[in-house]
């Protein structure tokens, strides 16, 4: 074989020898990180960025399904201390895992709300695995049920890190994450979520925190058999049980 044709021949096994490896070693790196996995490997990069992902698309179809929920709410009257403490006991491992402990205080008396259960029993979940999220082992989240004669409350409180001052106007709009949201891998969607849920029952929530550290979101409802006044309840008195002082957390 003469010197061009073998130098024509080297040059073509060295391009394919560099086209194959560009196009193999993207699907190599897969199969590997696909072969940790399956032996409880749970360091590949991939895996950190599959969880993550699956988590927005998730957290946006809930977004989606909450924004619909005045459509699809089945309203009942609703013992809203029953509840919490329902909500409560069913999401109890994750903020425990978190080294996270969960107290509830709930009067012994029923506080009748009319609500369909299953999306404040969501809206209550999404404000726990939140305090997992972001707060610190060793820190506390105390949920306390309240009323007055036209509304009932929940306070979700904790003891955590807190919310800066200039990003707690924007706790609850779609997508906003702040600089701990961000810390912590957060899409920014579970707090839309619950003000969506509440607000579609007729209820407002609100966030306030403290410069010392800790968050309260407060969730207000109309009480079953309340008296309106045109679009606005008439008593908005002292609530029966005060909520708690207790400093609360950063979303």
């Amino acid at each position: 074989m003469s010197a061009p044709a073998l130098g024509a021949l080297a040059l073509a096994l060295a391009v394919t020898w560099f086209v194959t490896r560009r196009l193999t070693t993207p699907v190599v790196r897969v199969a590997a990180t696909a072969r940790a996995l399956a032996t409880g490997d749970r360091r590949a990069a991939l895996h950190d960025q599959t969880l993550r992902r699956g988590r927005v698309v998730g957290d946006l179809g809930e977004l989606a399904e909450a924004e619909s929920a005045r459509l699809s709410l089945h309203l009942t009257e609703v013992d809203l201390s029953t509840l919490v403490r329902a909500a409560v006991a069913d999401r109890e491992a994750e903020p425990r895992t978190a080294g996270l402990p969960v107290h509830t205080r709930t009067g012994a008396a029923p506080l009748p709300v009319h609500a369909d259960a299953d999306r404040l029993h969501q809206a209550l979940g999404n404000l726990l695995s939140n305090a997992a999220r972001h707060c610190r082992p060793g820190d506390t989240v105390t949920v306390t049920t309240s009323t007055t004669a036209a509304e009932a409350f929940v306070e979700v409180a904790d003891t955590g890190p807190g919310i800066p001052a200039d990003e707690l106007p924007h706790v609850f709009d779609r997508l906003w994450r702040g600089s701990r949201g961000r810390a912590t891998g957060g899409s920014g969607i579970g707090p839309a979520v619950v003000k969506e849920l509440v607000t579609a029952h007729g209820g407002t929530v609100t966030a306030d925190s403290s410069p010392s550290g800790g968050t309260r979101i407060t969730l207000r409802l109309p009480r079953a058999g309340a008296r309106r006044s045109g679009s606005a309840l008439e008593s908005r008195a002292t609530p029966d049980v005060a909520p708690q002082a207790n400093t609360p957390r950063g979303i």
